[in-house]
Formats: C-alpha cells, sequence, structure tokens
C-alpha cells in the first residue's frame, strides 16, 4: 500500500549532529544503555515505504552525490568513498524518528534524553564515528537529501570521508506539527578496514 501526504515545503526542518569516537569520549557515553526501550511503531504512525529496491536507490543516490567533489560551506571536499546500508544504523534510525513523531517535537536529543551515539549502541553497532542528520516535512529520500547537501552541516556529514555506512527511516504521523520525521545515521564501525581499535 503506498501512501502519499501532500506537505507545504515551506515546513521543512533540517538539523544535524556530528559526534567522533577520538577527542570527545568524555562527553560521549558509548556504552549500551541498560534498560534500553525497544521501539515499535505506534498504531497512530507509519513507517514510510522502505522496500529493498527502495533502499538500494537510496544507498545509489547518496553514493552518486558522494563521489562529486564539493564545497560543504568552509570546508572543500574530494569525493568520497561508497557507502553501504546498514540494518542496524536503520533501526536506531527509526527509533528516533519514531520518537520525535509520536512526540511531536524536533531535536537530536530524544525524549529519554539518548543522542546518536546512544541510539546506534544499542542498536547493536560497534561504532568509530556516528554522524546524525534528521528533517521534517520532506515527502521523498531525495527530497531530504537534496535539502540536505546544500546544508553546510549536513553535508560536511554526509561527505565524511570517514562514514562507511548508513541507515534512514522516516515516520509519518498526522497528528504531529510536521507530520512527517526523517533521520540518517552515517557511521563507521570501530572493526571497519583502516580502524585502529
Amino acid at each position: 500500500m503506498n501512501t502519499r501526504i501532500i506537505i507545504n515545503s515551506s515546513i521543512t526542518l533540517l538539523t544535524f549532529l556530528t559526534i567522533s569516537a577520538c577527542g570527545v569520549s568524555d562527553y560521549i557515553n558509548s556504552k549500551k544503555i541498560a534498560n534500553a526501550p525497544v521501539y515499535k511503531t505506534p498504531a497512530k504512525t507509519s513507517e514510510c515505504e522502505f522496500s529493498q529496491l527502495r533502499i538500494q536507490r537510496v544507498v545509489k543516490y547518496i553514493n552518486a552525490m558522494r563521489a562529486q567533489p564539493r564545497v560543504c560551506g568552509d570546508k572543500a571536499y574530494s569525493s568520497a568513498p561508497e557507502i553501504k546500508w546498514s540494518n542496524q544504523l536503520a533501526n536506531a534510525a527509526v527509533s528516533h524518528s519514531d520518537d520525535m513523531a509520536n512526540n511531536n517535537f524536533f531535536n537530536h536529543k530524544g525524549t529519554l534524553g539518548l543522542i546518536a551515539s546512544d541510539r546506534v549502541s544499542n542498536a547493536g553497532y560497534n561504532w568509530k564515528t556516528v554522524a546524525e542528520n534528521i528533517a521534517a516535512g520532506t515527502d521523498t529520500p531525495e527530497q531530504t537529501i537534496d535539502q540536505w547537501v546544500i546544508s553546510a552541516g549536513h553535508c560536511h556529514n554526509l561527505m565524511n570521508h570517514l562514514h562507511t555506512d548508513i541507515g534512514l527511516a522516516c515516520i509519518r504521523n498526522n497528528l504531529s506539527d510536521y507530520r512527517i520525521y526523517w533521520t540518517l545515521i552515517l557511521a563507521s564501525s570501530s572493526s571497519s578496514p583502516g580502524s585502529s581499535n
């Protein structure tokens, strides 16, 4: 079943967060949080359609964008290596989009005080770097990515050469202010090739 919601594009919100395991370990609790909630999408929300074909198209779209050198704010990036889909990162992204949609807020910090690195650890991904882009109000992954790439901080996250994996999710809730909430998590595993861990 395909559902389409038409949303006024003027209410699109974007924000970003970058975390690196190097140099900020005092700030980030990278350990799995005891008794972390298991996220289940309540009946009032619906997960956006992410078929295997859609996932392949999103990864191809992001990789095509990363293949082009670009300037993000005041930093020039050469083309970045390809990334791949991670179900663990997608699960972490779903948990945050679901939290934002159901609790009608837009922020990197969740209602339980969790940040991206907490959600990624809770999803079982052993990370070395983590970055998160969030958006609200856009209809498609392509529209959302296109808006991120023209925003300096989001663009930095997308073009970071250290990231090897992504997970993307969106949750719709017609009762919330922005109706659709996107979370993209980009990360590299501490067991990735070239890792010092």
